[in-house]
């Protein structure tokens, strides 16, 4: 009888605290998280959905037990990140087509919210709302949800650029590194990201 006392007041203070936390959210905080919540389901579908494509066939059988195998990079690409990502996928969900899409979906999702993050760091918070929202329901962006590399890649190259910004503008040297590491994994996810580096290497002008 006490223990379900207990538990009824756990119950409560969980329930208290959602409803806290609803409360305390602000009216842009509550349009991201519904933009993203959108961007999800929408990528979601698409995932459950969309039919196999070439780079699918080609990419899924590469990753399978790619991590278990100790490799590094496949002999087609010279990287390795999303296949040891979708490796251990696999081992947790199953060698199926939502598996071999869950990079894009997840960093698919993930990258609306980078978005948001970058955009506010040269415009305002509507803004930044609205170039998240623009993305959420990108048709191209949402069909790319599918077992290949380019969304993960780009989820870290936005990344590195978004703390290159942020060393930019503070000064903080750990914010180099950070911009330094995610931008090693964008490459290492899929080469080409290295183009970006000559944009990041250029200096500012000053007006």
């Amino acid at each position: 009888m006490q223990l379900t006392t207990m538990e009824e007041e756990s119950k409560k203070d969980f329930l208290d605290k959602i409803i806290d936390f609803l409360f305390s959210i602000n009216k842009n905080k509550f349009y991201l998280i519904l933009i993203l919540l959108i961007g999800f389901i929408l990528r979601l579908i698409a995932a459950i959905n969309l039919s196999v494509s070439a780079d699918d066939m080609h990419h899924v059988t590469h990753a399978i037990n790619f991590y278990s195998a100790d490799r590094l990079i496949t002999y087609d690409q010279s990287s390795g990140l999303w296949h040891a990502f979708t490796s251990i996928i696999y081992k947790s969900l199953g060698t199926t087509q939502l598996a071999s899409r869950m990079a894009a979906l997840i960093f698919g999702s993930l990258s609306i919210l980078l978005i948001y993050l970058l955009t506010k760091e040269f415009f305002n918070e509507r803004t930044a709302i609205f170039a998240s929202f623009l993305l959420a329901v990108a048709p191209f962006h949402i069909q790319n949800t599918m077992a290949e590399m380019d969304v993960m890649a780009i989820f870290f190259v936005l990344l590195a650029m978004l703390f290159f910004i942020k060393a930019l503008k503070t000064n903080k040297k750990y914010f180099y590194l950070l911009s330094g590491i995610f931008l090693g994994l964008a490459i290492y996810t899929k080469v080409y990201p290295l183009l970006f580096i000559p944009s990041l290497l250029s200096k500012p002008r000053r007006a």
